[in-house]
Formats: C-alpha cells, structure tokens, sequence
C-alpha cells in the first residue's frame, strides 16, 4: 500500500519496470490509471494508496461540464453545490492536457470563497484553506496542471507516497483507437505491471481474458461506504476530498484508507 512520504516519477523511472522485466527480477506492481479530475473524492485516493504506481492518464479527450473542471462540497441551502474552475473554449480533438484555464477571470477568489461555507463549522477549515490558498498561488495554465497540483496537496496530507507519473511525458506509443480497457492493459504492458487495478463501476469495460493473456492480474476497487459528522449541516456521502479533509484529523483519514 502506498501510504508515506509522496513520490513522483520522471520517465526514465517509469521505463526502468521494462528493463526489470528482461533482466529476470520478479517484482508485483499493481497499477492504476485514471483521469486528472478536480479534487476528486475520498474513494480516488483509496484507489491510488492501493497501488504502487498511478498514472494521470491527461492525454483523454477534454469534456466540458464534466469531473475535469467541477466537483461537489456542502451547501446550507441546497445540500450541496458546485465548486469549479473555468476552461476557455476548446475544439472537439483538445487533450485534457491541452485545455487552458481561462485566467481573465478571478476564479481561485471564487473558489475559495465558495468553501467559506466551512469556516464556522467545519473544526479543519483554517487548516485546509491555508494549504489551498498556498496550492492556488501558483502559476497554472492548463486544467491538467491543477488538477495535478491538488492531487499532490492532498496526497502529501494524506501521507500517500505512490509513485505517480503522467502518460503525457511516458513514451508509451498509445494506439489511438483504442477503448479504455484497451490503454489500460497498454500502459500496463508497457510499465512491467503485474496487476492492474479499476473502479468496480468500469467492470463492463474490462475483458478479464485479454490481460490474462498477457499474464496480468485484473482487479476492481470497490466502493466502501463512510460517514462522519458534518456539524449542523446534513451528512452528504461521496463529496469532494475537501469536505472529508474539513471534517475529519489526518489520523482518521489514513486509516480509513486502509
């Protein structure tokens, strides 16, 4: 399990499980690979601290409105709402690491003035809000680039150490018709995997056989139901990491981890 110190790997790292492969030394390297979403939730980190290399799979195509540029925190009106990010306009064919965020407007106040919803209840809100406001203060261009940025943040609080890389920078020579089982198994292959590990909802685009063929295990991560207290506002399950990081030490996340 990859939980400790954060880690991330440069190219030459992420090739060097093919040179382990042909030298003979067995090793078992279970591998995940997933979109660079914004601030997913507490069940995407389960995954990633389960694995021993995680790979930010940036090069899928850009979809609007989607988990790339949005998620979802507490609201004491509605229950929930949205918290996002813009993206200027981008063609049909733009990669998510391509899709530029659109600087003309203030969207890191918005943001976090958004999550002020927190402050009066939440007992780690001062704590959270200073390790976005630092995350925020950098210079990003891309979607992609922030979205990585507080995949980090959270990852470090989290103590998760994963090895990560990012399928832009690997020399991997992805086909480029092929269906989401298919670059998984692709990756996989190309990294010396021997098992490769998927969100239980993405079952039906797995075929067992074809990575069995190629002597890799394939196995899904299952959802584990987890509430905690929310204050005076009215438990919500599968929020953004912000919401589980507001409400809940470091100690209790780790261990819900595991």
């Amino acid at each position: 399990m990859g939980l400790g110190p954060p880690c991330w790997f440069n190219e030459d790292e992420c090739i060097a499980a093919d040179n382990r492969c042909t030298t003979g030394e067995e090793l078992e390297v279970i591998l995940g690979v997933m979109q660079p979403y914004f601030l997913p939730y507490f069940e995407h980190f389960r995954l990633l601290a389960a694995c021993d290399r995680w790979v930010v799979f940036d090069v899928a195509q850009f979809t609007r409105k989607s988990w790339i540029t949005r998620n979802r925190i507490l609201n004491r009106d509605k229950g929930t709402a949205y918290i996002s990010v813009p993206v200027r306009h981008t063609g049909l064919s733009t990669r998510i690491g391509d899709a530029a965020l659109d600087c003309g407007q203030n969207w890191r106040r918005s943001l976090l003035d958004r999550l002020l919803v927190y402050r009066s209840d939440a007992p780690h809100f001062a704590q959270v809000n200073a390790l976005l406001t630092a995350t925020l203060a950098e210079d990003f261009q891309t979607i992609s680039q922030l979205n990585i940025a507080l995949l980090k943040m959270a990852c470090e609080h989290l103590a998760i150490k994963t090895p990560i890389s990012f399928c832009s920078e690997l020399p991997l020579d992805l086909p480029s018709d092929s269906d989401p089982g298919e670059w998984a198994l692709h990756i996989s292959k190309r990294l010396g995997a021997t098992e490769y590990r998927n969100p239980s909802g993405g079952k039906s685009l797995f075929d067992e056989s074809q990575y069995a063929r190629h002597g890799i295990k394939l196995t899904f991560h299952e959802h584990r139901p987890i509430t905690y207290l929310t204050g005076s506002f009215q438990f919500v399950p599968d929020l953004s990491i912000v919401d589980w990081m507001m409400w809940n030490d470091v100690e209790t996340l780790q261990a819900w981890l595991r």
